[in-house]
């Protein structure tokens, strides 16, 4: 079968499509024929090396898949052959191909009303319900700010949000992506290009501040989001692609004393020890889709063996949604 391959970290040109043998199957595991693959960052980081939880190399990337079952292992219950599914090895990754072996537990049925396309984005989802519903501890979530609104993540985050009557705040690095991101269901955009985030935040909210910022940026203005906070507001990050900030963290939050303000940084590797709420979490999206209508932003449907391609288009930070690979 096909399959894109890491043998040596770097750019998208150490993405190889070669031929592999098709995987085999043991006692609990599943084969699935691949329909679709979402590309997101962690592959960009296993890609380039940096990645904390680097599989040893050569590596197959891809976390996330729709498909069918093709073959069952001995005492896999509740599947059946033919049935379309979404594939979350979220550990043992191995997606970018044609098939895919998996255990179990991996492997989630979905009912016909949901597009394999649609579906290969749902870790974005993931990140998004878990930042929304179960990283934040604070009071209601009335408002919340999120930047980088316009990709995989923080589109989701503000499809979420505004389905359930949260006033989102997108921010994006131009008009273009401003004008997305309000297409998905932001109240307000704020290019963060060439505006001051803080200041217009606190302006839109006459001054309160919001409830959770959403923040996949940090980046030296990070401390810029604690002085947006309301009251007991949350900053969560979940990525760094600004680098580290400037100021020291713990002197800006002090600074903000009477808002009381709290950060933290979260990964869903949080649940590489609790497989159920993964489990959950991935139940409650597909829920979510069958149920509110809810769309996901699909920027481009490229070949697998154009998987050089994706990485390109996310190294460029040119996409308003997600990319997904067809085997």
């Amino acid at each position: 079968m096909r399959a894109v391959q890491v043998a040596k970290t770097g750019g998208p040109e150490v993405l190889d499509c070669v031929e592999v043998p098709k995987p085999g199957i043991k006692d609990g595991q599943v084969l699935v024929r691949i329909h679709a693959i979402g590309v997101g960052k962690p592959d960009v980081l296993v890609r380039t090396g940096v990645y904390r939880w680097m599989p040893p190399l050569p590596a197959i990337p891809g976390i996330e898949a729709t498909g069918h079952v093709a073959a069952l292992g001995s005492g896999v219950q509740g599947l059946r052959v033919g049935e379309p599914v979404f594939v979350y090895p979220w550990k043992t990754r191995g997606c970018y191909a044609e098939y895919v072996t998996v255990q179990a537990g991996d492997v989630t049925s979905l009912p016909a009303t949901i597009d394999l396309d649609d579906a290969a984005t749902f870790s974005n989802f993931l990140v998004a319900r878990a930042i929304l519903h179960e990283v934040p501890r604070g009071p209601t979530l009335r408002t919340l700010y999120v930047n980088g609104a316009a990709g995989g993540v923080g589109s989701a985050i503000v499809q979420i949000a505004s389905l359930e009557g949260i006033e989102v705040i997108a921010g994006a690095s131009s008009a273009a992506k401003c004008d997305f991101a309000r297409t998905v269901g932001a109240r307000h955009t704020i290019d963060y290009s060439r505006e001051n985030v803080a200041e217009q935040v606190l302006a839109l909210t006459d001054g309160r501040g919001v409830d959770l910022v959403c923040d996949q940026i940090v980046g030296p203005n990070f401390t810029d989001s604690i002085r947006m906070l309301a009251n007991w507001g949350t900053v969560v990050s979940f990525n760094a692609m600004g680098g580290m900030p400037a100021q020291e963290t713990f002197t800006a939050m002090r600074a903000n004393l009477a808002k009381s303000p709290g950060i933290r940084c979260f990964t869903l590797h949080s649940y590489d020890d609790d497989p159920d709420s993964i489990r959950r979490l991935v139940k409650e999206t597909v829920s979510l889709f069958a149920s509110s209508g809810i769309r996901p932003a699909i920027f481009e449907r490229i070949p697998l063996a154009a998987a050089r391609r994706a990485h390109e288009l996310l190294d460029s930070r040119v996409i308003l949604g997600k990319v997904i690979l067809k085997p």
